[in-house]
């Protein structure tokens, strides 16, 4: 590894780390502030590993605020939040950190290893997949992330997944090549901007959610280092409940478009279900209930980028970002000119593992330091974030309608945000819209539909999407991820 590729390493993961550790932000809010700095890398190659690294370390990092404060860094932070806090309460705040760093980093090294060394391999699919096959694939990415993702509402998702689609589709209609759904605004003749859009449904809505909640904070013990060293030993101790977590983690994230909230509350639905007595009740500082959702999150980060790569499809919200950022950086995700860029694939190992190995030992070394960071109050460093996020999502043209759309998107994100109407489904819609017109008219351009029933994947795919759907229907929930 060259001077400049461990500088961008190690800079991906200090910013990852601490973007990780601010309430309410994560890495869809971190990597948002990227687009106002991605076209200063002297080398793309570098911001792909810069990239990685962000969404690693701050998938490790937002363990601090959830369970230093009782506020999760992000929404696939919650679950650990719920033993994690009740034994910072306790005292243990740097045992709970440290058993989940130890699960966060072993299961991102093992799923990252499976993923990243192996991706130029899982490229052959696409020379398998025609038309019909990509065009079922993105049914089940929107299957998945509306009737899954949030059974309890489903129905409110499907309203979401289809205003989405309607703001996909602004711009020019590619069939008459006249404006479409712009209400005669020139501004809209290019459809709207996937940034504001992002930042509006997902980092401004979590980030004034965050100034509003209020918590009491826990102490870092003057035994951190001892407490360090249980957590540890908690971890080998459970194992295989820190494996099962990475298993659901890495197969949630293949699927696309659930997103971590989802791996990481079933990984804890599945350490409450095995463990029928135990000695600390679920909910009131229970370790197990750290190190299960802990396995899942960097092990879904990892494998959700394999529909995002192979497909173009994003495997949960904060990969539609990463899609756009490489997107800007020209490398397009989902075409047959990827599969030869070997270093492409070398730079995103390089940010990935390292960034999770790397930030995983700064978090156990440095609990302590780490710890300040995260009782900082949050309005001191509020406005400087909304700063940079309207900075980021102003790009396009700088004019005033560039900030009209970002209150817009704001106004829908807090609405849906309220009112539970999936904004992961919205997202998906708003991204996946022109894919599904352009693959839906080549698709009844080219096949009749006796010739599909010839075609084995696709019928699969169907019925997968068919099987999804009965169960995100029927299912019984009280999870929601909106």
């Amino acid at each position: 590894m060259d001077i400049l590729s461990l500088t961008a390493l190690v800079a991906g993961t200090l910013y990852g780390l601490l973007i990780g550790i601010i309430p309410g932000a994560g890495a869809t809010t971190g990597l948002i502030f990227l687009f106002s700095i991605i076209g200063l890398f002297p080398d793309p190659y570098l911001a792909v590993i810069f990239i990685m690294a962000v969404v690693a370390a701050s998938t490790t990092g937002d363990t601090y605020s959830g369970v230093l404060l009782g506020i999760p860094g992000a929404n696939s932070a919650a679950a650990t939040m719920v033993d994690g806090f009740p034994l910072a309460l306790k005292g243990k705040a740097t045992y709970a950190i440290s058993a989940a760093v130890t699960t966060s980093t072993i299961n991102g090294l093992f799923w990252g290893s499976l993923t990243f060394f192996l991706l130029p391999y899982y490229t052959k699919l696409i020379l398998i997949f025609g038309v019909p096959e990509l065009w079922a694939f993105t049914m089940l990415a929107l299957v998945t992330v509306t009737f899954v993702s949030n059974s309890t509402y489903w129905f409110r998702g499907i309203v979401a997944l289809l205003a989405g689609l309607f703001i996909g589709l602004i711009g020019i209609d590619p069939a008459t090549a006249l404006d479409r759904f712009t209400f005669s605004w020139d501004y809209l003749g290019n459809g709207v901007q996937i940034l504001p859009m992002v930042a509006g449904l997902f980092a401004i809505p979590e980030m004034i959610a965050g100034l509003r909640q209020k918590s009491c904070t826990s102490k870092i013990e003057v035994d951190s280092w001892q407490q360090t060293v249980w957590g540890m030993k908690a971890v080998w101790r459970n194992k295989w409940l820190a494996f099962r977590g990475g298993f659901i983690g890495a197969f949630i994230g293949i699927l696309p478009g659930l997103g971590g909230a989802m791996a990481d509350w079933m990984a804890y639905g599945a350490a409450v279900a095995s463990d029928p007595n135990p000695k600390v009740a679920f909910g009131k500082g229970n370790i197990k209930g750290v190190i299960g959702p802990e396995g899942a999150n960097n092990a879904q980060k990892a494998t959700s980028m394999i529909p995002t790569v192979l497909f173009g499809i994003p495997g949960a919200p904060f990969a539609a970002i990463v899609l756009a950022l490489f997107s800007y950086l020209d490398f397009e995700l989902g075409t047959l000119d990827l599969i030869a860029d070997t270093k492409f694939f070398d730079s995103m190992i390089i940010g990935f593992l390292a960034a999770t190995a790397l930030v995983g030992v700064l978090c156990l070394l440095l609990t302590k330091y780490i710890a300040a960071i995260a009782r900082l109050p949050y309005k001191y460093y509020f406005p400087f974030l909304i700063a940079f996020i309207v900075l980021a999502s102003v790009q396009y043209t700088g004019g005033w309608e560039d900030y009209a759309i970002l209150l817009i998107a704001s106004l829908i994100g807090l609405l849906a945000k309220k009112y539970k109407f999936s904004r992961p489904a919205l997202l998906f819609g708003f991204i996946l819209a022109e894919r599904i017109e352009a693959l839906s008219l080549q698709m009844h351009d080219l096949y009749a539909f006796d010739r599909l029933l010839d075609r084995p994947i696709f019928i699969g795919l169907i019925l997968t999407v068919l099987g999804v759907l009965l169960w995100g229907l029927t299912r019984k929930s009280t999870l929601e991820y909106s």
